[in-house]
C-alpha cells in the first residue's frame, strides 16, 4: 500500500513538475513585433504604381515627382525593408509590387527589376512555409492577398527557388491555386465573413483583379470573375444612393453611401460615407468616373495599391482588345434602383457549430482557411485545431497569437481537454469569431437601415458592426455596448465592436435594441463599461435637433428631408466634447482618418443604468411629416418594457403602410411583428434584385435582374451570363 501511494505521490510530482517546466518554457516565447520600431514609410511600390500608370496613359505627375532611377529606388526602399521585415500587412505591399513588376518591369533599370524579383522570392506566403514572423496571414483579406501573390509569382518565375522553403516558382504557384480556389469557392458558396466590410472589402478586390489580369489559368480567371461580381453585388444591394452636394466645389453631387452591418468595421468606417467608406473611389470610379474626376480626394487622385489594382486591370485588355472584366450592368441599375423603399434580406457565412457539418473542420489548408478567416481560434470545436496548427508550423511567436501558449501544454493536448477548457471558462477570446449574418436592409430615398438579426446576442464581441443607420453621406448613426476605455493594441474599444453583443433586430424603419452590460470581467477581458451604453450622434452636423427630453430618454434629429427618433430606457446624457476628445474616451474614432477635422462637438451620448438597456429608434423623413409632427407622432406612440421577459414592445406604423404594427422583441429569443414571429434566419439572397422565392445557402446557380438587365452566375459549370 505504501509503494502504491509512494508511486502515485512521484507519478503526482513528475506530472506536475513537467507541466511547470512546459509552462515556464512556454512563457520565455517573446511575440515578434508586429510593426517596425521606428518610423517607416512602406507605400513607395503603391505610389510608383500610381505614378507609372499616369505616365503610360500620358496625364501629369504630381508636381516634383520625376521618375528618375534614384527616385524609384528611394521610393522602393521603404517597401522592401517593409517587405523583408516581414511586418504585418507586408501582404498588402507585396500585392502592389507585383502589379508594379508585371506592368512596367520593361521600364525599369535591370538591377530595379532584379531587386524585386529577389524581395519577392524571398517572401513567405503561408504559415506553414517556415520561419517565424506576426504577419497575420488568416482573415478573409489576407488569405487571398498572400495567395494570389504567390500564384502570380510563381507564374512568372516558376523555375527560381523561394528562399523561404527551397521549392520552385512552379510548386509555389500549385499550393497557391490550391488556396485561392478554396477561397473562392467559400465565397460563392457562403458569402464573405468579412461582410460588407467597407474597410476590408478594398483588400479582396485588388488582389482579385491581379489574378483576373495576369493569371494563365483561364478556369480560375473565370471564377475570380464571378466572385467580383457577388463581391460588386454586395456594395450595390446595400448601398445607400443619397444626393447630396460636394464639400469643396459645393456643387450637387451623388453618394453611394456603403456604411451597412458589418463583420468587421473600425469606427471611423462606421461615422460616415465621407470618412469610413475606403470603397468610395471604386464605386464612384465605376458609377460616375466623370461627375467625381476633378472633385476633392477623387478615384482619379488616388495613389491606393488596392484601388489602382482594380482601377488599371478594369482599363486593361487582352490579347484580342477584350476588358479583363466590366462590372455588370445589371450591378449597376441595383446601384442606382429609384423604388420608394427597398427591403434585401441576406445571410452570410458561417456559425462555428455548422463548420464539422460542412467538412471544415480540421487542418487542411481549406479547412483552417474557413476556421480562421472566421477568426475562430478559441471556440470549443475548433481550439484543438488551432494549438495543433500552431505548434505544427511554430507559430506562438506571432505576436496575434502569442496569448496561446499559455494553453499550449501536454495534458490538455494528449486527453483533448482543450474544447472542455474553452467550454467551461469562456474565454472572451471565443467571441472573437465572426459567425453567420442575417442582415435585414431598409432603403428610401432619405435613409438607410441596416442590421445583423439578432446576432449573437450577450456573447462577447470584437469588431462587429451590428446596425447601422446612414442620413447623409456625413451623419450616420450607431449604438454599442462599449468594452473598455484605456487605449491597447487590439478591439473591441469603446467605439470598435462591443462589449457584450445586444439584441438587435428591425422591421422597415424601425430598430429595437437590448443590451445586457456585464457587471464583471470576463475571462481573459481586461476590463469592462458597466451599466452603460452609447449612441454615436454627431450633434453638430444636424440641421435639428430637439434634446429637451434627454433625461426621459428621448432625443430626436433633422438632417436635410431625413429624421431620427431615438428613446432609451434610462436617461440620455451628452459626453462633453473636451471630455470625449481625451486619449482613452475617443479610442480611434477621432485618430484614424479625419474624423477630427469635422466632428469637434458633443457627440457620444450616454445611457447608465442597471439591468437592460434599450434603444427603441425610428426614422422619417420631411415629405411624409414635418419634424415636429414626427416628435409628437413618436412621443405619443407606446413603448412598453417588461423587466422580468426582458422585453420591449413599440407600436407604430411603419413606413408606407397605414396601419399600426405592434413590434416585440425578447431579448435572445424572439422578434415579432403583429403577434408574428419572424424567422431572422436567411436565404442567401432575398429581395427585389432575386427570384421571390430567393436563392438558398449554397447555391448552384445565382441570378441577379433588375430593369431587364441580368446577370446569371454558376460557379462549377463556369457560367457567368451578362445580358
Amino acid at each position: 500500500m505504501k509503494k502504491t501511494v509512494l508511486y502515485i505521490i512521484i507519478v503526482l510530482f513528475l506530472f506536475l513538475l513537467s507541466l511547470g517546466i512546459q509552462f515556464a518554457i512556454n512563457m520565455q516565447i517573446n511575440p515578434l513585433p508586429q510593426r517596425p520600431s521606428g518610423p517607416y514609410n512602406s507605400g513607395g511600390g503603391d505610389r510608383l504604381l500610381y505614378y507609372f500608370y499616369k505616365t503610360s496613359k500620358g496625364e501629369a505627375l504630381p508636381e516634383g515627382i520625376v521618375l528618375t532611377d534614384e527616385f524609384i529606388n528611394s521610393e522602393l526602399s521603404g517597401t522592401f525593408d517593409y517587405i523583408n521585415g516581414r511586418y504585418d500587412v507586408a501582404d498588402f505591399r507585396v500585392q502592389a509590387l507585383v502589379r508594379f513588376y508585371l506592368s512596367f518591369k520593361d521600364e525599369l533599370n535591370p538591377d530595379t527589376q532584379e531587386d524585386i524579383k529577389r524581395v519577392l522570392l524571398d517572401f513567405k506566403y503561408w504559415m506553414d512555409q517556415g520561419g517565424e514572423d506576426s504577419m497575420c496571414y488568416w482573415s478573409e483579406n489576407h488569405q487571398i492577398l498572400f495567395a494570389s501573390s504567390e500564384y502570380l509569382v510563381g507564374q512568372t518565375f516558376p523555375d527560381e527557388i523561394f528562399t523561404v522553403d527551397g521549392k520552385t516558382g512552379a510548386e509555389h504557384m500549385e499550393m497557391a491555386e490550391r488556396r485561392i480556389n478554396a477561397w473562392m469557392e467559400q465565397r460563392y458558396l457562403y458569402g464573405f465573413t468579412e461582410w460588407y466590410s467597407n474597410n476590408y472589402y478594398p483588400e479582396d478586390i485588388a488582389p482579385m483583379s491581379n489574378i483576373i489580369q495576369f493569371s494563365n489559368n483561364s478556369t480560375m480567371v473565370s471564377r475570380m470573375k464571378i466572385i467580383m461580381d457577388l463581391l460588386w453585388y454586395d456594395m450595390a444591394s446595400q448601398s445607400f444612393k443619397y444626393e447630396g452636394v460636394d464639400p469643396v466645389t459645393f456643387l450637387p453631387r451623388t453618394y453611394y453611401i456603403f456604411v451597412s452591418s458589418s463583420g468587421r468595421m473600425y469606427s471611423d468606417n462606421r461615422v460616415s460615407d465621407d470618412h469610413g467608406n475606403r470603397m468610395r473611389p471604386f464605386i464612384d470610379y465605376v458609377m460616375q468616373p466623370l461627375e467625381t474626376k476633378d472633385l476633392a480626394n477623387s478615384w482619379f487622385t488616388s495613389s491606393s495599391g488596392f484601388f489602382n489594382s482594380f482601377r488599371q486591370m478594369s482599363e486593361a485588355t487582352d490579347d484580342f482588345g477584350n476588358p479583363y472584366y466590366i462590372v455588370p450592368e445589371v450591378i449597376k441599375e441595383i446601384f442606382d434602383d429609384a423604388s420608394s423603399e427597398k427591403i434585401i434580406r441576406s445571410t452570410q457565412s458561417l456559425n462555428v457549430e455548422e463548420l464539422k457539418g460542412e467538412g471544415l473542420l480540421g487542418l487542411e489548408d481549406h479547412q483552417i482557411m474557413m476556421q480562421w478567416n472566421m477568426e475562430a481560434f478559441s471556440n470549443p470545436a475548433v481550439v484543438d485545431n488551432t494549438i495543433n496548427y500552431m505548434s505544427k508550423h511554430n507559430m506562438f511567436r506571432n505576436d496575434f497569437l502569442n496569448d496561446f501558449k499559455l494553453v499550449n501544454l501536454w495534458p490538455l493536448r494528449l486527453f483533448n481537454l482543450l474544447g472542455w477548457v474553452s467550454e467551461t471558462l469562456q474565454p472572451s477570446t471565443n467571441g472573437v469569431a465572426i459567425e453567420r449574418a442575417n442582415v435585414y436592409t431598409y432603403k428610401t430615398p432619405y435613409y438607410s437601415m441596416h442590421t445583423a438579426q439578432a446576432y449573437q446576442p450577450g456573447e462577447y464581441a470584437d469588431q462587429h458592426a451590428i446596425s447601422q443607420i446612414n442620413l447623409t453621406n456625413q451623419v450616420s448613426i450607431f449604438t454599442t455596448q462599449p468594452a473598455k476605455i484605456p487605449r491597447r493594441s487590439g478591439t473591441p474599444t469603446y467605439w470598435t465592436g462591443n462589449g457584450r453583443q445586444g439584441y438587435l433586430v428591425q422591421e422597415k424603419n424601425v430598430s429595437i435594441q437590448i443590451y445586457q452590460p456585464p457587471t464583471k470581467v470576463g475571462f481573459m477581458e481586461p476590463m469592462i463599461m458597466k451599466e452603460m451604453t452609447h449612441v454615436y450622434f454627431p450633434y453638430q452636423l444636424f440641421d435639428e435637433v430637439d434634446e429637451t427630453r434627454l433625461e426621459e430618454g428621448y432625443i430626436f434629429g433633422r438632417v436635410g428631408a431625413a429624421m431620427i427618433a431615438i428613446k432609451a430606457r434610462y436617461a440620455l446624457e451628452f459626453v462633453p466634447f473636451e471630455i470625449s476628445n481625451q486619449e482613452g474616451d475617443r479610442d480611434d474614432l477621432l485618430v484614424r482618418g479625419s474624423v477630427k477635422d469635422t466632428i469637434t462637438e458633443k457627440y457620444d451620448l450616454v445611457q447608465k443604468g442597471v439591468g437592460d438597456h434599450y434603444f427603441v429608434i425610428e426614422l422619417s423623413d420631411t415629405t411624409t411629416e414635418s419634424f415636429g409632427a414626427f416628435i409628437s407622432r413618436f412621443l405619443s406612440n407606446t413603448i412598453t418594457y417588461n423587466k422580468a421577459e426582458h422585453s420591449v414592445t413599440y407600436q407604430t406604423v411603419l413606413n408606407q403602410t397605414s396601419q399600426i404594427s405592434t413590434l416585440k422583441a425578447i431579448y435572445a429569443t424572439s422578434f415579432s411583428v403583429n403577434n408574428q414571429i419572424l424567422d431572422l434566419e436567411y436565404l442567401r439572397f432575398e429581395g427585389p434584385y432575386v427570384a421571390p422565392l430567393g436563392i438558398q445557402r449554397k447555391p448552384e446557380t445565382i441570378i441577379f435582374e433588375l430593369n431587364s438587365r441580368r446577370l446569371t452566375l454558376n460557379y462549377q459549370n463556369l457560367t457567368r451570363t451578362v445580358v
